[in-house]
């Protein structure tokens, strides 16, 4: 799991394991953990400027 303090908007790529697509930290190489990778979400979300949605 990826342990970087910061994570961005920009500082994430998607890389295919198997047939799931995970979110990946650039500057470690290792996947985002679940905290990290639900604020990559709102952050995404908020982005594109759409509301989020309530599960």
């Amino acid at each position: 799991m990826c342990d970087c303090s910061k994570i961005h908007l920009y500082g994430v790529e998607f890389k295919l394991d198997g047939m799931t697509v995970v979110p990946t930290c650039k500057d470690c190489g290792f996947p985002l953990d679940e905290k990290q990778a639900d604020k990559f979400q709102k952050e995404l979300v908020k982005s594109w400027g759409m509301e989020e949605e309530e599960e």
